[in-house]
């Protein structure tokens, strides 16, 4: 082999391992973005894609399952109508943007200073929107206990309803009991949190009056 081939066969072998991590950096790329377009799709449309598929369902078995249908089917129309503030909240946040840069072209002070927050945006919302929201959300919690107590009420008859309907329904009442766990749970390690010591050190300052008056 001539110094030539040598040479050409080395810098082939090098641009060969040069080239394997520029493909690899590549397809980490492909696949992070991905990702990110998933996570991003799955924010905006995943809600609306289960509710409508949650009423879907509902529809389409409303003669079987006793009451289950009915009550999913509130509950699909309620995260549908949850669904729709972000959407709505993207659009106010960019409203509140453009004001902010308008008063500043316009030599106004701001209204208000650091990241545009929730309040600032609320106030470009159309068709208040957050608390079309926000009702529709109290009105899942309410029904939420109800469609609850029926589907587990109805475990061992689910033989009467469509499988997919009643595991459907089976899988949101214990989403929506685990949520409760959690928040129950929270709420008395917060209890424990605050309350106990505040019991022990009044229970303290008490002792330390008797003790006094006693001495006294």
């Amino acid at each position: 082999m001539s110094v030539r081939d040598k040479y050409r066969s080395t810098f082939n072998e090098l641009q060969r391992a040069e080239s394997i991590p520029e493909r690899i950096s590549v397809f980490r790329k492909a696949w992070a973005w991905m990702i990110e377009a998933s996570q991003n799709a799955m924010a905006h449309y995943g809600f609306v894609v289960i509710s409508l598929y949650i009423i879907g369902l509902s529809l389409w078995s409303l003669d079987s399952c006793d009451d289950i249908p009915p009550y999913l089917l509130m509950i699909g129309m309620g995260l549908f109508v949850c669904s729709l503030y972000q959407p709505f909240y993207s659009y106010g946040k960019k409203k509140a943007a453009e004001d902010r840069q308008d008063r500043i072209v316009n030599h106004l002070e701001p209204l208000h200073d650091g990241e545009i927050g929730t309040e600032e945006v609320n106030k470009f919302i159309p068709c208040r929107m957050n608390r079309v929201c926000n009702y529709a959300f109290t009105f899942v919690c309410g029904i939420a206990p109800i469609f609850t107590y029926y589907t587990f009420y109805n475990f061992s008859s689910r033989g009467e309803c469509h499988t997919i309907t009643y595991w459907t329904a089976f899988v949101l009442a214990f989403i929506y009991s685990c949520w409760v766990f959690v928040i129950l749970s929270a709420c008395c390690l917060c209890c424990c949190y605050f309350t106990i010591p505040e019991l022990m050190q009044k229970s303290q300052n008490n002792r330390e009056q008797d003790v006094e008056t006693g001495n006294d």
